[in-house]
């Protein structure tokens, strides 16, 4: 009795000592995005944290240490599979527009997050939190609210930062090497891609800096108290999570308040429903899985792509588990479909050998993880440059949506089954991703820890971030060394124009 009694007074020791209260703030109305957002909120709980989590995907179950505050609404600002015929038009228009689409749905999404009752509620709290962990997703207007709380920051992006995002955090981001995330650019770009890349990311910074930051200050304005000054308050995170890897992602320069803690989500795989075990089990030939992720639906496919697809599958000898949202009739008998299949789990499955996926990083990152060459059919946003980086990386093979015929599509899959080189580069990227002091999970967790007990750890702030872009590229600096070398060069030209003129005018008199 007396040892039972000193463990769990050491226990509460240890969990009360470093208990915190926590903020998070979830305005995505996307299922993969949840996954993220919830992953980190359920860790954090589980190590005896207070968490308040405003998300639009309450959970059916109550976490212990977890108190919703429930957005359901914003899902009907993105319902699933509403975008995805749009989405695949969108093939066809410019990367500037693709870039105004993205500012614009995130802006609607912070929009209805700060205008919403329960946020004026939470506004009217006397709650004090020792941190505010804001997921961040060009919706910069809810960084007043962690301001309005007087707690650090936390910034978790569920991928590398676009270039708007970059430029207001004061993170180096050079156009030279840095593909900017809209494009299928890799880092190793030639000088027309250079050029691209800096048109673009000229852009992105521009318009979001002109266009949608006042549009950002009217929300603050309007829905926080004080109206805080949101130019003011822009780069004052103590940290930012990153969900990337050198694994999956190249190496860019990060500063010493950015963590990469790509993978974080993946977990050790739960058993699976009986009749999908079976179905794995008895494909002796092996599995090709085809996943479009939680965006983009198969069932949305225009019948043309629809038939290529079944037509390549039937005429496989493997079978295919196809993440399909609906019934669909006169199936192949290799193929079954799910409406929703848990990816990283089936992947872990030993005769799972090729994945057909979008490209998104959640899923790249996972068939990394379980190394699973990959075949990608790239619709939006980051795919593209996820696909082709994976490419260029020998683990996958890229199928263009808009050239997708069943002949590029079959040469795709045997080329990945067949040559023993995807398998192989896919298991090196496995082993880098896995290779790691920490567990990326409970890297966050200590980071999260680490600037709450330092008071916001003010010390891993770099001194580039007190600076203007001017100042922190040296363009003042070179304004200055021009105006010093141009002025007397200037000077001597005139005067040896005046000199010779007067010489010249001499000779004719």
């Amino acid at each position: 009795m007396l040892w039972f009694n000193l463990l769990l007074l050491f226990a509460v020791v240890i969990t009360s000592g470093d208990s915190y209260k926590i903020l998070t703030l979830f305005h995505i109305p996307i299922k993969s995005h949840h996954i993220l957002a919830s992953k980190l909120v359920k860790e954090l709980a589980r190590k005896g944290h207070e968490v308040t989590f405003v998300t639009p995907f309450p959970e059916k179950t109550q976490e212990k240490n977890v108190k919703e505050i429930s957005l359901e609404g914003l899902q009907a600002l993105f319902p699933p599979g509403t975008t995805c015929t749009s989405e695949f038009k969108k093939e066809d228009t410019s990367l500037l527009q693709k870039a105004i689409f993205v500012d614009k749905i995130q802006y609607n999404f912070t929009k209805y997050l700060l205008s919403h009752d329960k946020i004026h509620d939470l506004l009217k709290t006397q709650e004090h939190y020792d941190a505010v962990l804001l997921y961040y997703y060009l919706n910069d207007a809810m960084l007043a609210l962690a301001h309005h709380f007087k707690a650090p920051v936390v910034l978790f992006a569920s991928m590398p930062l676009y270039v708007s995002e970059s430029f207001l955090l004061s993170h180096p981001s050079p156009s030279s090497y840095v593909p900017n995330i809209l494009t299928d650019f890799t880092g190793r770009m030639t000088f027309y891609q250079r050029l691209q890349n800096s048109f673009l990311d000229a852009f992105m910074i521009l318009y979001y800096h002109w266009f949608m930051l006042p549009q950002h200050q009217a929300l603050v304005d309007a829905y926080v108290p004080g109206k805080p000054d949101l130019y003011q308050i822009l780069n004052n995170e103590s940290l930012v999570l990153l969900n990337s890897h050198v694994s999956t992602n190249e190496a860019v320069p990060v500063v010493p308040n950015a963590v990469e803690i790509g993978g974080f989500h993946i977990e050790e795989p739960k058993p699976l429903p009986k009749d999908l075990q079976k179905f794995l089990d008895d494909s002796k030939n092996g599995v090709v899985l085809f996943s479009m992720g939680s965006i983009v639906r198969s069932a949305h496919f225009p019948k043309d792509k629809r038939k290529i697809l079944i037509d390549v599958f039937s005429k496989l000898k493997m079978n295919v588990l196809w993440k399909f949202e609906q019934e669909l009739p006169d199936l192949p008998p290799n193929v079954k479909i799910m409406e929703w299949i848990p990816i990283s789990d089936v992947l872990a499955h030993p005769n799972v050998k090729v994945f057909i996926t979008h490209g998104g990083l959640l899923s790249t990152m996972e068939g990394v993880y379980h190394a699973v060459p990959l075949v990608g059919i790239p619709i939006f946003a980051d795919q593209k440059m996820n696909m082709a980086l994976a490419a260029s990386y020998e683990y996958a093979v890229e199928v263009s949506y808009q050239e997708l015929t069943e002949e590029k599509l079959s040469q795709a899959v045997d080329e990945v089954l067949k040559n023993p080189k995807y398998k192989e580069n896919i298991q090196r990227r496995s082993k880098i991703l896995r290779d790691r002091p920490l567990k990326p999970i409970d890297s966050a967790l200590y980071w999260i820890e680490y600037v709450i007990r330092h008071q916001g750890a003010p010390h891993l702030r770099y001194p580039g971030a007190d600076l203007n872009w001017l100042q922190r590229n040296l363009i003042d600096v070179a304004a200055l060394v021009a105006v010093v070398v141009l002025v007397p060069v200037l000077a001597l030209v005139v005067v040896l124009k005046r000199l010779t003129k007067n010489k010249i005018k001499h000779k004719k008199e």
